[in-house]
């Protein structure tokens, strides 16, 4: 169950709807006019340089009679009437263009917002400035013998190292690289000595010695300073007080530099300026030069917009009704995925196994594994790639066609042929997709959307749609943070949700993640002091240094999939959190990425409907279940599919062309062009809104368009001005009961983990896959022939692997002989003596083997290491008669066979291959980037190879293929997995037999497996096409 706080955020533009309604229905020459005169007053004049200082100089221009050729003009009043969409429609804060208000759950529902005059904006210096500024500060001599300097709070000890995180500037942003200083005596002293914080003069005294002398020593400190080992308290802060304010008040506490400090008093002063107009921020810019002289007016000034409202409440009947739909669709939630997570385990445990290490030495890249991607080593010959140059995959996931793909594709198809344009979606539906599976909610979230009504009667008549933008945690402050700075209210509210969700488990720290990435990154990453407690790495903290928690003050572990984070002076488990909407996830440093990815840890997010079908389609309906608005229509748009829109024709021929278009696609009137998260409204029966639509789509060649649910008629909040849109954000709390932090044990039955010495022995011999191939052909297959002939063994099988190293793990078993191990490994080192240079071998060892069990489940396990021995000797068989080029080109003909028959195995019929192989193309299709180029070279491969692929996946044809010991191999293989199949029911086999072809083609192909697997899946799926059409031209006759 879950309930909310008893609050929310209202997001609105500027102006209402009725503002805009005025330039719709004007035609060009008066349109220009008006937007002339509305740019000239002073509270649209300051929006628009606070947007655009440039563009503010242009109409300026244009008001004063300076800009007089027609085409500049034009050009002017488009962008313009591009801004005047946006502060009429969107909500999403920015600068005075959209601004928010705190408002009430109550009784009924009330929102009226007051005229502009009496909103409040907040301004600020640009972070980017402002760092820079603390940083010239500090710089001075003078300044420099009064502040007191810190270690670096990146900094750690490895070995006979002191490794941390430095930055340069360049183009005036911040760029970390890290970096080492050897150890040394003197450099602990002052380290150490600093702690604190300190002086110069301490510093430099604390090492002045017999060794040392007093300008050494001062010497000593400077080059620390310098290369960042040491760092000034006039870092910036980014959360407490706002960090300008900080350095305002600091350097008013020092000597020597009152000219500076009458500077920032001064832009201080200017900043609270109420006035509307633009000349205070000129005065800024004057200002703000003197400093730092090469200063452009381009973002140096930060702005939100907080809104004053005579009433903000909206109706707790509303709300419930809402929750409670939610509460049924959270069941359609995923769980995050964090593939750099992923992969953090599953190199922790290989590294460190059950043991906790320090942080900062697990994710150094030199003594420890590290965070992010490894890359892969491709190095063996590969002709079915030659002419396929996709880039290397991005995933390793296998595709999994469940019942949301199948439920979508129908919903699709039935929509479609019935020329609706809404899939609606019931409790029944919802149960199905879900078939039972838990999805607990997280103990804080955050609900954003729009309510579309008439008005505030009909809202509270129940008469209303609830259009979905977003849902997740893992807190609900992580999009309220950054505007608590301008709204005190917001603020205590969001302090105590905060304070709640500590309170809710007391052995666990909830902790602020303070890191400034680059100083721009700071104007969204500004934001109150939160939480108790905070994380600190490349950035100051606000709470006392007692609650601050340094990266060398973490303990990290994996237990059960599961990454622990520990702090070693509180000997608590650590929880960090980012109250923020910063998008950590591109250029991150692998510390802050890390912290950042832990905090969305196994938990799950709505994200509302995502079409996944199969095919690409130019239209996909409105998605509905209850009131929520899961999806809006949306509509594909390719200029080179309409050759009748050009640039340079008319405004009256572009609109009587993209008349053709509209009545095509049936478009309604209001729609929005929508680009990742920004829209801009346009009005199809308007001429300028169509120009716009139309030179867009001439210069990015193909466009999204979304419906739009806040029509006019449909926007309920009030105002002085008129009728507004709105967006909402509604914080939340979940009040079940939430299961202990650590993972459960596993309650399966079924034997995990196999040490050597227990009935299984896992093998990994590292070397590069030329070798790999002749160690399968020379080594493992007469060993393990000879095994199972002898019954030292049972069974076995391989696979190839990186980790990030190439290697072989070859697994064998003996259900019942405790020493058989002694043996295998015994042979095994003799043949490789034998046949292998030990130049090649780069490593042998033995490891413990953990079964897959959540992948092959439970019931299957068993019988999923049974096929994979049938295959290991299909495979390893097929390799053994491979010889040289020729050997290469047949090998991937075999495994098109392989996988042609592995289907036929599990009872496949064509109908079903062809739709399973579609979905499986698709899906590595996507994964290879799934450009036009790329489809045209494999459509160009397989047009090249179609005659052999079909002789091969002929029975008929092995004769004439020379590839009858190939078939009695592949035969002998079938007729085990049909027999083991037989005693074992499953609803489906297409999430196992994805597996068990992904492994086959591991196995089959020495290098580029996963590209490989594509070309392979794109053969069939195009071979299978062909014979189905066949089939039904046959059937027709």
């Amino acid at each position: 169950m879950i309930i909310d706080k008893g609050f929310y955020l209202l997001r609105s533009p500027l102006m209402p709807v009725d503002f805009l309604t005025r330039f719709l229905q004007l035609p060009y020459v008066a349109m220009a006019d008006e937007i002339k005169t509305v740019f000239s007053t002073p509270y649209l004049a300051e929006a628009i340089y606070i947007a655009s200082p440039e563009l503010s100089s242009e109409l300026g221009k244009w008001q004063t009679g300076q800009l007089s050729n027609e085409k500049d003009i034009q050009k002017l009043v488009m962008s313009l009437f591009r801004y005047v969409l946006r502060m009429s429609t969107r909500c999403t804060p920015y600068g005075l263009f959209a601004g928010c208000s705190t408002g009430h759950i109550a009784s009924s529902t009330d929102v009226y917002i007051q005229s502009a005059d009496a909103h409040r904006k907040h301004c600020r210096l640009d972070m980017n400035y402002v760092a820079e500024l603390a940083e010239s500060i500090a710089a001075i001599p003078v300044v420099q013998a009064q502040l007191r300097y810190f270690p670096n709070n990146s900094i750690y000890r490895a070995g006979d190292t002191y490794r941390y995180a430095a930055f340069t500037v360049k183009n005036k942003f911040r760029q970390y690289d890290l970096t080492a200083v050897n150890y040394s005596s003197y450099l602990e002293a002052v380290l150490n000595k600093s702690a604190e914080g300190a002086t110069l003069q301490t510093l430099s005294q604390h090492i002045t010695d017999e060794e040392i002398s007093e300008d050494e020593a001062n010497g000593f400190i400077q080059e620390l300073i310098a290369s960042q080992i040491l760092v000034s308290e006039l870092e910036p802060t980014i959360t407490g007080e706002e960090f300008f304010h900080v350095l305002t008040a600091r350097t008013a506490e020092l000597h020597g530099i009152q000219s500076v400090t009458h500077i920032l008093s001064s832009i201080q002063q200017l900043l609270t300026i109420a006035v509307p107009g633009v000349s205070q921020y000129l005065k800024i810019h004057t200002l703000v030069r003197q400093l730092l002289p090469e200063t452009k007016n381009k973002d140096l000034i930060q702005t939100d917009l907080f809104l004053s409202t005579a009433t903000n409440t909206i109706s707790q009947s509303v709300i419930s009704e809402i929750q409670e739909q939610m509460t049924m669709l959270w069941k359609l939630s995923t769980v995050n995925k964090h593939p750099d997570l992923q992969q953090f385990c599953k190199h922790f445990i290989q590294r460190y196994e059950e043991q906790e290490v320090p942080l900062a030495l697990a994710l150094d890249t030199e003594t420890g594994i590290g965070y992010g991607a490894y890359n892969s080593h491709y190095a063996a010959y590969a002709p079915l790639l030659e002419e396929i140059s996709a880039g290397n995959s991005h995933s390793s996931e296998t595709i999994t066609w469940n019942n949301m793909r199948q439920f979508q594709l129908q919903r699709y198809m039935a929509c479609m042929q019935q020329q609706q344009v809404e899939v609606t979606l019931t409790d029944e539906d919802i149960n199905h997709l879900v078939s039972g599976e838990n999805s607990p909610i997280p103990d804080s979230f955050y609900l954003m959307g729009s309510l579309v009504s008439q008005n505030a009667q009909t809202l509270d008549n129940g008469v209303y749609l609830f259009d979905f933008s977003s849902c997740g945690g893992p807190s609900a402050a992580n999009l309220l943070g950054r505007f608590c700075h301008g709204d005190p209210e917001l603020k205590t509210l969001v302090q105590e949700c905060l304070r709640e969700e500590a309170d809710s488990q007391p052995d666990v720290i909830y902790a602020e993640i303070i890191h400034l990435p680059e100083s721009r990154t700071g104007n969204i990453l500004l934001r109150p002091q939160l939480r108790a407690y905070e994380i600190v790495y490349l950035g100051n903290g606000s709470v006392p240094a007692d609650r601050q928690l340094p990266v060398t003050d973490l303990m990290v572990s994996v237990q059960q999939d599961r990454v622990i984070l520990r702090s070693k002076h509180f000997n608590k488990r650590v929880i960090p959190r980012l109250s923020t909407a910063h998008n950590f996830t591109v250029g991150s440093l692998p510390i802050y990425k890390f912290l950042c990815d832990l905090q969305f840890q196994q938990l799950r997010h709505a994200t509302g409907w995502q079409w996944q079908l199969p095919v690409t389609t130019s239209f996909l309906p409105r998605v509905r279940y209850g009131k929520i608005i899961l999806q809006k229509c949306s509509w594909v748009i390719h200029s080179k599919e309409h050759p009748s829109l050009k640039k340079n024709d008319t405004p009256a021929k572009q609109v009587a062309a993209f008349s053709v278009i509209r009545a095509a696609l049936r478009l309604p009137r209001y729609v929005t062009i929508a680009e990742r998260d920004n829209e801009l409204f346009i009005d199809l029966d308007n001429t300028a809104c169509i120009q716009l639509l139309v030179t867009t789509l001439l210069k990015k060649e193909q466009l999204t368009l979304q419906e739009v649910l806040q029509t006019p008629d449909q926007c309920w909040v009030n105002g002085t001005a008129g009728r507004f849109t709105n967006e909402i954000i509604i914080p939340f709390k979940s009040i079940q009961q939430q299961q202990p932090p650590v993972l459960p044990s596993s309650q399966t039955t079924l034997p995990r983990r196999f040490q050597t010495g227990s009935e299984w022995l896992y093998v990994k011999i590292y070397t590069g896959v030329t070798t790999a191939e002749k160690v399968l052909k020379e080594v493992v297959f007469p060993l393990v022939k000879s095994l199972v002939e002898r019954s030292i063994i049972d069974k076995w099988f391989f696979i190839r692997y990186t980790d990030p190293e190439d290697h072989l793990r070859i697994r064998f078993h003996h259900a019942t002989d405790p020493v058989f191990w002694k043996t295998v490994l015994e042979e095994l080192h003799e043949k490789i003596s034998a046949n292998i240079d030990p130049i090649l071998i780069h490593k042998i060892q033995t490891d413990t083997y953990i079964r897959e069990i959540e992948r092959y489940g439970e019931q299957t396990m068993v019988l999923s290491e049974n096929i994979f021995f049938y295959d290991s000797e299909a495979a390893i068989g097929c390799i053994d008669l491979l010889q040289g080029e020729e050997g290469e080109h047949f090998r991937w003909l075999l495994a098109i066979r392989g996988v042609d028959m592995l289907l036929q195995d599990f009872g496949y019929m064509l109908p079903k291959r062809a739709a399973y192989l579609k979905r499986l193309q698709q899906h590595f299709f996507r994964e290879f980037g799934g450009s036009q180029t790329l489809q045209t070279q494999l459509n160009a491969s397989y047009r090249k190879h179609m005659r052999q692929i079909s002789s091969f996946l002929d029975p008929q044809q092995d004769t004439t293929n020379e590839i009858e010991e190939v078939a009695l191999l592949l035969e002998k293989r079938s007729s085990h997995i049909q027999q083991a199949i037989r005693t074992v029911t499953v609803n489906t086999w297409d999430e196992l037999l994805s597996s068990y072809i992904h492994m086959f083609l591991n196995r089959m192909f020495s290098s580029n497996q996963r590209k490989h697997e594509m070309v392979v899946y794109h053969f069939l799926s195009k071979y299978y096409e062909s014979r189905l059409a066949m089939q039904k031209q046959q059937q027709a006759i």
